[in-house]
């Protein structure tokens, strides 16, 4: 219940709205009762047959009330429905701008799916939450207290009957159901989240699945998955029927209580007998504002797991909260130091105790074997990862003091797998520098050699590229990722296997345009491929996570060890291959 009291700070934005709907709603459920109480007067009263003008107020009551409820329901469902889609719309924008800021450390081992899911039906889940417990609460306790009220001026007896069984109904009965539906929320919401994974996947692999037969398997546990929510949704239904069975019967005992205690005083002349049928009805009515709460406290659990979910995503460790406040908004260049770092993936460290400085304007490539820790440098420098211990400092400021939009504005990154989004070819790559021009954007592709590329795209810059860009072969993809860090231009670059999957010539022409874009920047290259390596300043041979080399290109070959090796094994490889 404490992530749910969490959740209701959405509520502050919408106070007077949410005020104006609980009054609406009670006044609803109240107009029920009185046109209830008014209709059962009239009716005993003209059946005395008194003069047409004796029963005229009564006659303008029931119409008063008959009216006015219509409208007061249509207003507080227009006004409900509206606060409900201004909540998830706040939601869903806090949630998404919450989970972008997220290091990729605290994602892992969530699946794409598990994020959609999250992002769309656990925030649907929450409406629960308001819709049908916070408002209806209230205004429960409301019409309780207005009953209790209006009933004890006609009969004590039986205004404490119907106040006992309200309050019976309005809490005994959820509190009943809720403790019955224990653990099924729970496990709706972890097969929800199981079921979209699957769908995801099968939609996202559907290629790879024809080509191994597997659509068959995938389609058998969909099917699965679909039967145990089916099996956890009769379950629900069988409580749900308990529960109206339970309200129902409440309701029932409270009309047979109140005419109990009220038949002795007409026969004893204290109360008159057309006041009789007014008492049963405004009994009856009053139940409306408690029926559905069973229900709603029923469901209760899977709202709370979906809020535990969300907020387990995107609530941030104390220190990393203070260390962002506290960081200035915009990061100016400077020497790039590791110093003493140690950091590993599952337990399996992959850095120990490393350190390296990268100087300001300097090119450096870092290069070593698959598993090295080469990559990892890349992703610690971007704050994807937060290392075990040690400190990475940029101009002498820990990351940790430096926010993540700053950082990630100031360098630009050409990664090894570049993400693309399903839409045009323009939208991703004005992500680099919104509002840049088509000039401008024209002459980023064209230095990353993919003029010809676009010039055959149907519809030029806004040609869409498909599902994460899989229209594109591997070598676009790279060029479209360095277009971006054209685009974007800061004073560092940092670049992991950037001429992969490219032809020799591309390859040669791009890093002839990096070397050109980049002679004052700070650049930081990760490689295995040891081509051009006389250009860089500074080269570090990692093995393990650790340097066991350093320095230029020349200095490496004329000493023994990896570097030579691995430079004479890849000419080897090259001559074999020309002849």
């Amino acid at each position: 219940m404490t992530t749910l009291l969490q959740l209701t700070g959405f509520l502050n934005a919408y106070r007077w709205r949410v005020l104006a709907a609980i009054l609406l709603g009670a006044g609803t459920v109240l107009a029920g009762v009185g046109l209830l109480a008014s209709s059962g007067y009239l009716i005993s009263a003209a059946a005395l047959q008194p003069p047409i003008l004796d029963l005229m107020v009564i006659i303008v009551s029931v119409r008063f009330f008959g009216i006015s409820r219509a409208v007061l329901r249509y207003s507080e469902r227009l006004l409900s429905h509206d606060i409900t889609f201004r909540l998830l719309m706040n939601m869903r924008s806090w949630f998404f701008g919450k989970l972008v800021r997220q290091p990729a450390q605290k994602l892992t081992g969530y699946q794409s799916a598990e994020l959609l899911s999250s992002i769309t039906s656990d925030v649907d889940e929450l409406q629960n939450f308001y819709v049908r417990v916070v408002a209806p609460v209230v205004v429960a306790i409301v019409v309780i207290g207005a009953t209790t009220f209006f009933l004890y001026h006609f009969n004590p007896w039986a205004a404490l009957a119907a106040f006992l069984l309200l309050t019976l109904n309005g809490a005994g009965v959820p509190l009943l159901t809720h403790r019955l539906a224990k653990g099924y929320g729970k496990k709706q919401v972890e097969l929800r989240g199981k079921l979209y994974h699957r769908i995801v996947e099968g939609v996202q692999g559907i290629e790879e699945s024809r080509l191994f037969g597997l659509q068959q398997s995938q389609l058998e546990e969909r099917q699965k998955l679909h039967e145990q929510l089916a099996e956890l949704d009769r379950k629900q239904s069988r409580i749900t029927g308990l529960q109206d069975t339970l309200a129902n019967g409440m309701q029932y005992a409270a009309v047979f209580v109140a005419l109990l205690v009220t038949v002795p005083l007409v026969i004893s002349g204290d109360l008159s007998g057309v006041m009789v049928a007014m008492i049963l009805l405004a009994v009856m009515g009053s139940f409306e504002a408690t029926q559905n709460l069973g229900t709603a406290f029923q469901y209760l659990e899977s709202t709370e797991k979906a809020a535990d979910k969300l907020l387990d995503l995107i609530n941030p460790k104390q220190s990393e909260e203070a260390s962002a406040e506290e960081g200035d908004q915009k990061l100016v260049g400077g020497d790039i130091e590791y110093s003493g770092v140690t950091f590993g993936y599952d337990h399996r460290t992959i850095l120990r105790d490393f350190s390296l400085v990268i100087p300001e304007g300097l090119h450096t490539a870092v290069v070593g074997p698959t598993g090295s820790g080469k990559s990892t440098l890349l992703n610690l420098l971007m704050k994807f990862y937060q290392p075990t211990s040690g400190a990475i400092r940029i101009g002498g400021r820990e990351l940790t003091g430096i926010p993540e939009e700053a950082l990630r504005q100031a360098i630009s990154v050409v990664d090894q797998q570049t993400y693309l989004f399903t839409d045009t070819l323009r939208n991703n790559l004005t992500i680099a520098r919104p509002g840049a021009t088509d000039d401008e954007l024209r002459d980023a592709l064209k230095m990353a050699e993919m003029e010809k590329f676009v010039q055959n795209l149907p519809n030029g810059l806004d040609t869409p590229i498909g599902e994460h860009g899989k229209s594109m072969s591997g070598g676009e993809r790279q060029r479209l990722a360095l277009a971006r860090a054209i685009l974007k231009n800061t004073s560092i670059w940092a670049l992991d296997e950037p001429t992969a999957n490219l032809d020799t010539l591309t390859e040669q022409a791009l890093l002839q345009t990096i070397r050109r874009l980049t002679r004052s920047k700070t650049v930081l290259w990760i490689t295995h491929r040891l081509v051009d390596m006389d250009q860089f300043d500074n080269i570090i041979v990692l093995k393990e996570g650790k340097p066991i080399q350093s320095g230029t290109h020349e200095e490496l070959i004329s000493q023994k060890g990896w570097y030579r090796d691995m430079l004479g094994l890849q000419l080897d490889y090259l001559e074999a291959g020309s002849g």
